[in-house]
């Protein structure tokens, strides 16, 4: 008979210890579910949640460019481009390798609508490794034509779509191509609202002009702040606000469904220029072959009518990608289109600038019927400066009024010296010569002439041959065609210089108006009423009188005010003349000034005063057109 085994009080106890090990450890693991499942399952279903959610960025479209008279300058244009979708194309071919699929598929409507080969299999294993829930891109730019042979092609097949973007189009090719400029596609990795999007298509940036100038304008307020463009504060330019959509995708990638509608972008708005197509146009069709410009303002307001530069070159060609042959073309062209002489160009003015002088002469209290016998030249110590009448002996007795009429120099040299620099200095310096007008687009300063110029230039001190040289437009001094136009101006409306400007206003998509410009006055010719009125009579008789410099300018239903200017450029081997016509007229209730200019001319007479009365002819057609036009609107 076997012994029954004993249990002891330590056996008890080592069964108790381990038993409340187990329960230690239940409790660690049940413990430690709660926390990973309650502490912090909010954490990880927000990972989840970013992992199967995905933002796509949707592009505003973008604003239009107007003319004053409502031309569309810059539009949009649908483009269509051929995707395949891979989620699509591998659940209808389950049983098939997905980069031959499509390898196969697009090589197939390559040969239907006429184009290369457009995918590699490396690139589209590299879509599907990186992208795999978006579309892959086949074929850009379709032509109606390929569009239509890419939907029959691809009628039975599964996963392919049409998708429509836009290209910005300038429906005038060169008109106003140097204000309107370009747009290109905006780089995403500089883009504010780049974090989080899991697919950005990029907006439509503008790189140089008008288009980049308003692409978001401030309106002189800052905006640095992406997230407060788009409130009155900070209205939108040609640029509007994107949209999003929030997409769902499988562990693949491959996008399974839509979770919300998306957002819609809010589309740019509208910009209306100043600038008068019509002319514009006739402008440009004035100048064309010739380096020159042609800028026209309204004297009453400082709005821009007109501002041409020639030669020009075909803006629609710079979208949507610019040929690199074209843009070599132009870029080593010696004659430079891709110069914008109106704003940007920097010129000897030449006796356009003796209006100016002529006010500092008055200012100086010489009479305007103070009479100098014009010989033909003037002798300043050992140099020799010609009158344009040294030819034929000069001009005789001239006063300011004939002097101004014929462009003398012998009178301007010689009232000037007496005048002396400082008081012409001053005159200049009101009408702004040496400083940018405030226009919208990048312009040149010019210079305005002093003795610390001089000095700093040639480090040489200011002598009597420098103020000689100042009477009649030469030497340091430095204009752009615009300056001259703005200057013109003034001294048709009393002495005024206004702010000049190619933005009318800004209209959004319902034609709202978000932005309307201002008038704004920036200074005064430091001249008394009556003299200007002294300097108008002598303008008036360079184009209506028999012998004026200008009378090329006249035109038979229009009273034209004008001064004609021809500036020496260049070394004596290679010296060349810049050539000007200055000139204003009033029509249909307001004063139009209009400054002409042309380099390697002949003279300012024959080259640019023809050019000037021709333009405000028709610049008189095109308001009375539109004047009858309202009236029967009314």
């Amino acid at each position: 008979m076997k012994k029954m085994q004993s249990f002891s009080l330590g056996d008890g106890f080592r069964i108790l210890t381990i038993g409340l090990l187990f329960l230690l450890g239940f409790g660690l693991i049940l413990g430690k579910l709660f926390f990973e499942q309650v502490q912090k399952g909010e954490v990880y279903r927000d990972k989840i949640s970013r992992q199967s959610i995905r933002q796509i960025r949707i592009p505003a479209q973008r604003g239009k460019i107007f003319s004053s008279d409502l031309k569309v300058l810059a539009d949009n244009s649908p483009n269509f481009n051929l995707v395949f979708y891979p989620n699509e194309i591998r659940s209808a071919n389950r049983r098939k390798n997905l980069v031959s699929t499509i390898e196969e598929n697009a090589n197939f409507l390559a040969a239907a609508i006429g184009r290369p080969k457009p995918l590699t299999a490396d690139e589209i294993r590299r879509h599907l490794n990186t992208r795999p829930g978006l579309p892959l891109e086949v074929f850009e730019e379709l032509t109606p034509k390929e569009l239509a042979q890419a939907l029959e092609a691809s009628r039975d097949m599964v996963g392919v779509d049409f998708q429509s973007s836009e290209n910005r189009i300038y429906p005038g090719r060169a008109a106003a191509a140097h204000l309107l400029g370009y747009v290109r596609a905006a780089d995403p990795k500089s883009a504010p609202d780049k974090e989080g999007v899991f697919y950005y298509i990029p907006d439509l940036e503008g790189r140089a002009g008008l288009e980049k100038a308003f692409d978001r304008p401030d309106f002189g307020k800052p905006d640095n702040d992406f997230a407060n463009l788009g409130t009155p504060e900070h209205p939108l330019g040609l640029r509007g606000l994107p949209g999003y959509s929030l997409v769902q995708v499988n562990h693949l990638g491959y996008i399974e469904q839509n979770l919300i509608e998306k957002i819609e972008p809010i589309n740019g708005n509208h910009l209306i220029l100043t600038i008068n197509y019509r002319a514009q146009r006739y402008a440009e069709y004035l100048i064309y072959g010739q380096k020159a410009a042609l800028v026209a303002v309204n004297a009453n307001t400082g709005d821009v009518i007109t501002a041409a530069s020639a030669p020009s070159y075909d803006l629609s060609k710079f979208t949507p990608v610019l040929p690199f042959d074209y843009y070599s073309r132009l870029s080593n062209d010696p004659a430079k289109p891709l110069f914008n002489r109106a704003l940007a160009g920097r010129y000897t003015p030449g006796s356009i600038l003796k209006p100016l002088v002529a006010l500092a002469m008055l200012n100086a209290g010489h009479s305007p019927e103070e009479v100098v016998v014009c010989d033909g030249g003037t002798d300043i110590g050992n140099a020799h400066i010609r009158c344009a009448s040294w030819r034929h002996g000069g001009h005789g007795p001239v006063n300011l009024y004939s002097a101004i009429a014929k462009s003398c120099n012998d009178f301007f040299i010689e009232k000037g010296l007496e005048t002396g620099a400082e008081k012409i200095f001053e005159v200049l310096d009101s009408a702004n010569i040496g400083q940018k007008t405030g226009i919208e687009l990048p312009e040149s300063a010019g210079m305005l002439p002093s003795f610390a110029a001089k000095k700093r230039i040639y480090n040489e001190n200011w002598n009597k041959f420098d103020t000689a040289l100042l009477s009649i437009g030469q030497g340091i001094t430095m204009i752009s065609p615009l300056q001259a136009a703005v200057y013109c101006a003034a001294l048709a409306n009393g002495g005024i210089l206004y702010r000049p400007h190619l933005a009318k206003s800004i209209v959004d998509t319902h034609g709202n108006v978000l932005f309307d410009r201002k008038i704004e006055v920036v200074g005064k010719l430091a001249a008394k009423p009556e003299y200007l009125d002294m300097v108008k009579k002598g303008m008036y008789e360079v184009v209506n009188s028999p012998t004026g410099s200008g009378k090329l300018a006249a035109q038979d239903d229009l009273t034209i005010y004008g001064k004609t200017g021809s500036a020496e450029i260049g070394t004596k081997a290679n010296r060349a003349l810049t050539t000007w016509f200055i000139a204003y007229a009033k029509i249909k209730g307001n004063t139009y000034a209009v400054a002409v200019m042309v380099e390697d001319g002949a003279s300012g007479g024959r080259d640019c005063a023809p050019i000037a009365g021709k333009y405000l002819a028709e610049l008189n057609k095109i308001l009375s057109d539109a004047s009858e036009e309202d009236k029967e609107e009314d």
